[in-house]
C-alpha cells in the first residue's frame, strides 16, 4: 500500500511540474539557454618602461597583475598578485593603466570584468626566468 501511495504522490508532483513547464520545444530551449559570454581582451597595450636600476644590474623579471576592465574597455583597480621585484610592479602598473581592452560581454552587452595580466621585463639576448619563479 505504501508503494502505491508514493507512486501517486510522485505522479501528482510530475503532473504539477509538467504544467509549469508546458510549452513548445522552442520556448523551452529559449528559457534554458545559457547566456552567450565573451571575455575581455587587450586591444592596445603600452610597453612598460624598464626600471633603469634593474636594467643596469641586468635583472629581468615579471609582475602578475589583476585589474578591472569597465564596460568601455578602460582599466581601473590594478593590484599586484605577484612580482619578482617592487620596481617591476610599479612599472607594470603604470603601463597597464594606459592599456585599452575590448570589454567582456554577456549576450552582446558589455560588462565590467576582472582580468589577470602578466607583464614581463626581458633584456634581449638573456634567458627569461619562468613565471613560476614569482
Amino acid at each position: 500500500m505504501k508503494l502505491k501511495k508514493l507512486t501517486l504522490i510522485a505522479l501528482a508532483q510530475v503532473l504539477t511540474c509538467g504544467a509549469v513547464f508546458a510549452g513548445t520545444a522552442e520556448e523551452a530551449e529559449s528559457n534554458f539557454a545559457l547566456p552567450s559570454r565573451t571575455d575581455a581582451y587587450v586591444l592596445e597595450s603600452v610597453a612598460p618602461k624598464y626600471p633603469s636600476e634593474m636594467l643596469q644590474r641586468g635583472k629581468q623579471g615579471q609582475a602578475l597583475l589583476m585589474l578591472r576592465v569597465d564596460e568601455s574597455g578602460e582599466v581601473s583597480d590594478v593590484k599586484v598578485l605577484a612580482s619578482s621585484n617592487r620596481l617591476f610592479s610599479e612599472a607594470a602598473i603604470k603601463s597597464v593603466k594606459n592599456w585599452y581592452f575590448q570589454p567582456g560581454t554577456v549576450d552582446g552587452v558589455a560588462i565590467p570584468q576582472t582580468v589577470t595580466v602578466p607583464v614581463s621585463f626581458e633584456i634581449e639576448g638573456m634567458d627569461t626566468p619562468a613565471m613560476a619563479s614569482l
